[in-house]
């Protein structure tokens, strides 16, 4: 009887190992995702949400800049010379000063040594000298981080304010200062109960505020939470205080420090500022494996201690080519799958990013009206590429994946993606 209860024991402790090793598999493996693109379909006005944080040489990055093409770039301390700022406007990139850079920080909450913004000529010295050299060819962007930072002031509520509007009415009083562009209140995090009551604020006391501003750094389920924000923010909270006069929303820090390297991650992050309309954004700088910060020349991480490109280098390389084609509408069935799709003269390009930790089997990509721009050509060709999450490491080119000849169809074209890895990324380029 031992024996047999032994035996039926050690049946029982296998079938459930058994099960156990089929529910980990599931749980690893995520089937039949479907994307739908329709070329049809067109996006209009899409805004960029390549932009960067500081630097050490700006002229040592030409040649990035060219690939990546940012739309703004926040500098303050970093900035070396008036000549940088025309050079990052000669390429597109609207300059973000931060003024409380220029001015210098306490260190510590309630410094007394500190000459404080509120009860010194100080504040008036720094913005007049930096708004004489540049006038309204940068974003001028009052104070970093003025709540919860001791590092950065730790200011009371009401004292925040009137350092904010202190500085706003220097601005405004200078020749031409009623046409330049102010940025704020450059929060630490989004706090539904601090920004209304810095537009409450504003509202009251003749505050224009053309760009409205804070750092944004959360990532995976927490952007469900961004998506509520965002829809309350706009429908409910800003039509409250009309008078502030917001006509942009611009995250000047984005990506945390977890996911600063991750492809997958950050495209996900454009995905859902895309989608919730904001306007532009900056990665943020955060302290590598060495522990320094990659403040400097790495483009806030996107580059090794060489100058080699990491792969989220990549991921920002392809996102752009995806704004400045056409972009069309997509669907897909998996909200840890984002995607961005386009096509320009030379061809289409479907971003499609695997951001989940489940390795996905039998992708299908549905090209719907792909007809519609190859009325004659029924044959193309298909090339896959991959962007692996290398962390610090560099990746000297996106990884081939495979080569194949599609056929277009009248109605809907689909491409089969075998198997696509955990937090990878896919770059998908058809052309005759």
């Amino acid at each position: 009887m031992k024996i047999i209860y032994a035996y039926k024991i050690k049946i029982i402790s296998i079938i459930i190992l058994f099960i156990s090793l089929i529910l980990v598999k599931c749980q690893r493996t995520k089937d039949s995702v479907i994307v739908e693109v329709d070329f049809s379909k067109k996006i209009s006005n899409v805004k960029s949400m390549s932009g960067f944080l500081h630097y050490d040489n700006i002229k040592a990055l030409q040649n990035d800049i060219i690939a990546l093409q940012p739309k703004y770039w926040r500098i303050g301390w970093s900035y070396k010379s008036v000549d940088d700022i025309d050079y990052l406007r000669s390429f597109g990139v609207t300059p973000i000063l931060v003024i409380s850079d220029m001015y210098g920080y306490p260190g510590k909450k309630n410094n007394k040594e500190w000459s404080h913004p509120l009860y010194t000529g100080r504040l008036k010295t720094v913005i007049n000298t930096e708004y004489q050299k540049f006038n309204n060819k940068v974003i001028y962007d009052i104070w970093n981080e003025p709540f919860h930072q001791g590092g950065f002031g730790d200011f009371d509520t009401e004292e925040y304010y009137k350092i904010f509007k202190k500085a706003h009415d220097i601005i405004r009083s200078s020749p031409g200062g009623d046409k330049a562009l102010i940025t704020g209140p450059s929060f630490d995090r989004y706090n539904e109960k601090e920004m209304e009551g810095f537009l409450k604020f504003c509202n009251t006391n003749n505050v224009r505020v053309d760009i409205l501003s804070w750092h944004e750094l959360r990532d995976g389920e927490y952007y469900k939470d961004f998506n509520k924000d965002m829809k309350r923010l706009r429908t409910e909270i800003l039509p409250r205080y009309p008078k502030v006069g917001v006509k942009k929303i611009i995250l000047n820090e984005i990506i945390n420090q977890y996911s600063q390297f991750s492809p997958s991650e950050v495209l996900q992050v454009f995905k859902y500022l895309e989608d919730n309309n904001i306007d532009g954004a900056c990665k943020a700088c955060w302290a590598e494996s060495n522990g320094v910060f990659n403040c400097n020349n790495s483009i806030n991480g996107l580059l090794d201690k060489k100058g080699k490109p990491r792969s989220v280098w990549w991921a920002y390389k392809i996102y752009n080519q995806s704004t400045k084609g056409t972009r069309v509408k997509d669907i897909t069935n998996y909200d840890q799958t984002s995607v961005f799709a386009s096509y320009d003269d030379k061809g289409e390009y479907i971003i499609l990013n695997n951001n989940s930790g489940n390795r996905i089997v039998n992708a299908k990509v549905k090209l719907k009206n792909l007809f519609s721009l190859y009325k004659k050509d029924k044959n193309l060709d298909l090339v896959v590429y991959e962007i692996p999450n290398t962390l610090e490491l560099p990746l000297e080119n996106m990884i081939f994946n495979q080569k194949q000849k599609i056929i277009v169809n009248k109605n809907t074209t689909t491409i089969n993606i075998p198997s696509m890895n955990p937090k990878t990324v896919y770059y998908l380029s058809i052309s005759k």
